[in-house]
């Protein structure tokens, strides 16, 4: 996997026949008793009547709401309401084609190119798939040489000490359990220190309990390193844990 520009012009497959009708949108903003150490209430994204249109349907349409750094944002809805897309076109991977949207400060889709490298990206499935026969280290090792980092054996390893990922070091990224394996894609989103990381299902393969932990995994990304912490996923009960919360139904 690489975090390197992958520009996506609309998405038009793997959709439902009810993704014919444009999502309804609710934005929630829930309270948290601690605020973000850094950069607290800084923009990273500002959507206005943000939509996208496809000869598959409407993902998502009409959608106006600010993302901040610092802080956690849950994109929830049922599979197949668009949320992916509206992660992916956050994450300045996917191009949108009604509406404005202006992600750190630089209009899309005409400066995509610009901000990607900013933006970490974790797990999307067909989109940045992990190889399955490479160890952890040895996925982890290109990772950071792709941003200039050392990738040293010791270097990687207190990588891997940092996400609680030291004891799959030497497994096959194919044999990793669900959980770990997120967390492997969290922890390769973050090796280039982006403004902003994108994070989608954190629910396919994990218990309620697993998912909880990577939320909590994120939330604490989010406030301790002041990034905008994106994540998609169905749970309301997980999503209540973010500090906003967009609804796609």
């Amino acid at each position: 996997m690489t975090q390197a520009e992958q520009p996506l012009n609309g998405f038009e497959k793997g959709f439902t026949a009810a993704d014919e009708a444009c999502s309804d949108v609710l934005l929630v903003h829930e309270a948290q008793e601690e605020e973000p150490t850094s950069a607290p209430g800084e923009t990273y994204a500002r959507a206005r009547e943000l939509g996208l249109r496809t000869s598959q349907g409407c993902p998502y349409a009409g959608m106006t709401f600010t993302v901040r750094k610092g802080e956690l944002t849950a994109l929830r809805g049922r599979d197949g309401s668009g949320k992916t897309a509206l992660l992916l076109t956050l994450a300045a991977r996917m191009t949108h084609n009604q509406g404005e949207l202006v992600i750190l400060g630089e209009p899309m889709p005409k400066r995509a190119r610009k901000v990607q490298r900013r933006i970490g990206l974790g797990l999307v499935k067909g989109v940045n798939d992990l190889r399955p026969n490479l160890t952890v280290e040895s996925t982890v090792a290109a990772e950071l040489s792709l941003f200039g980092k050392p990738a040293k054996r010791e270097n990687v390893e207190s990588y891997l000490r940092s996400w609680q990922l030291e004891g799959a070091a030497r497994m096959n990224v194919g044999d990793l359990p669900a959980e770990k394996l997120q967390q492997l894609g969290i922890s390769l989103g973050m090796a280039g220190d982006p403004e902003a990381l994108a994070v989608d299902d954190v629910e396919t393969g994990l218990t309620l309990r697993q998912s909880t932990r990577l939320m909590e995994l994120l939330a604490r990304t989010a406030r301790e390193r002041g990034v905008a912490v994106m994540v998609a996923c169905a749970s309301r009960d997980l999503a209540q844990m973010a500090d906003c919360v967009i609804e796609l139904s």
